[in-house]
């Protein structure tokens, strides 16, 4: 265990100081992200496989320092997979998923590449084709990593895990949801 603590406190004091003359790009920014996503659907006695799926969106926001804060919107479209057998024909209904929110991220500003952890709360909606369709809040955390190229451009890849409830025939359906995109950012 004193190792572990040892080995994390060095790993720490080692980006700390490749950090403390590097400094992030402040300022606004807005971009776009697609990616994949891969979305596990539970409801009451139903069992569901994993589906994956394009995913598509845009971002814009302010960055300062280590920093952000950014309005975030993604869509993307599952199909419902049966695992087994059940009262009501769920196969093939297609799952339109969107997230509407806002993201905070915190920056470890590197020479060049910005790793950052994001927390983000939001309006999840679920429309599934011919059912039903709800609106729910929920959170979102993830890791990603940001590439600066010039002073007004990055790329950036992240991974998000994403768990919502929405109620779909008057039963609670959850939506749990890894994504996985990559994008662009302009800064202004």
């Amino acid at each position: 265990m004193e190792r572990r603590v040892f080995r994390f406190f060095v790993m720490v004091v080692f980006c700390v100081i490749l950090a403390s003359g590097a400094t992030a790009k402040s300022g606004f920014f807005i971009g776009v992200q697609g990616g994949w996503s891969m979305q596990k659907p539970s409801f009451e006695e139903v069992k569901f496989d994993s589906d994956s799926s394009f995913l598509y969106g845009a971002r814009v926001g302010v960055k300062f320092m280590m920093f952000a804060i950014e309005a975030n919107f993604f869509q993307a479209a599952h199909n419902l997979v049966v695992k087994e057998l059940a009262a009501f024909d769920w196969e093939g209904v297609d799952v339109d998923y969107n997230y509407l929110g806002i993201n905070a991220r915190i920056y470890i500003p590197l020479i060049l590449v910005h790793p950052y952890f994001t927390v983000g709360y939001g309006s999840y909606s679920a429309n599934l084709k011919d059912i039903g369709k709800d609106t729910n809040r929920g959170i979102n955390v993830g890791l990603g990593v940001e590439l600066q190229l010039g002073d007004k451009f990055s790329l950036m890849a992240e991974g998000k895990y994403h768990n919502v409830k929405v109620d779909i025939l008057e039963s609670e359906m959850e939506l749990i949801n890894y994504t996985l995109s990559g994008g662009f950012n302009f800064y202004f």
